[in-house]
């Protein structure tokens, strides 16, 4: 597996592809083709072209109302509860670390061979490092990605790795196997994970996992600000915070095995 300069257009267009049919997926109603470019963050027409090529290919239909629908669903029934839990979850928690904050504070879980942003609070600022549902993460990049495949079996995590693939985003990417997987063991050691401009020029990112003992680790917490805004203060107070915030989650999830975290 070898770094290239950035994705693929075809691998781009395959991504937005599937985070249409997962945001379907988890759809009650269908959608408008106004909800569904805000959702993946593509303008009209080039939305309006990833449907046409669902639609031609059934994995979507358009009713009459010109709103559309997944007829091939990702998210089983089943994962769809878990994820509902999972969001009434963490809610609270991420609306105090956004009000406490006023940075973006984003919730991603873990489904069969990608990760993915589920829910998200935009910062209120003017300037700000905004995420929007559905989008699929770098498993070796993003404090998300990490926070969750850090704490996945090796076979897992080179699934991961294999289906998002491996690109040099900026000149602080890690894109090397030996070094992902080393920077991967060193996350599973602190519990919390700092990003800061592997993906974005500017950005700071920071993750940690949802703990749930006995579990897997399906889920993260994340909050993201300019570097600007990084003073040594919340160097210390963000990680504080968001660990608190994710045991806090977990112990909702369940209270019975969560209830030695500390």
């Amino acid at each position: 597996m070898s770094a290239g300069t950035g994705p693929r257009l075809e691998s781009r267009a395959l991504a937005k592809g599937l985070e249409l049919i997962a945001g379907l997926s988890l759809a009650k109603t269908p959608l408008s083709l106004s909800n569904l470019s805000a959702m993946i963050g593509l303008g009209k027409p080039s939305t309006l072209r990833l449907l046409s090529t669902l639609v031609a290919t059934g994995f979507v239909a358009k009713d009459a109302a010109g709103n559309y629908e997944a007829t091939r669903r990702l998210i089983e029934p089943a994962a769809g509860n878990w994820l509902t839990a999972l969001i009434d979850a963490a809610r609270v928690e991420m609306e105090t670390l956004n009000a406490d904050l006023a940075e973006t504070v984003s919730l991603a879980a873990l489904f069969e061979d990608h990760i993915r942003v589920v829910f998200r609070l935009e910062s209120p600022r003017h300037i700000r490092l905004s995420n929007y549902l559905n989008r699929i993460l770098p498993p070796y990049a993003s404090s998300l990605g990490k926070a969750i495949t850090a704490y996945q079996p090796p076979e897992k995590l080179q699934s991961l790795l294999q289906v998002y693939g491996i690109y040099r985003t900026t000149e602080k990417s890690i894109t090397e196997p030996v070094q992902i997987r080393e920077d991967m063991a060193r996350a599973g050691t602190w519990f919390l994970v700092r990003v800061c401009e592997e993906t974005v020029i500017g950005g700071c990112w920071f993750g940690a996992p949802i703990p749930v003992p006995g579990e897997p680790v399906r889920a993260a917490l994340s909050v993201s600000l300019p570097t600007s805004r990084l003073t040594e203060a919340l160097e210390n107070t963000i990680p504080t915070l968001l660990v608190r915030s994710v045991r806090r989650v977990a112990r909702k999830l369940d209270p019975r095995r969560a209830k030695g975290l500390p």
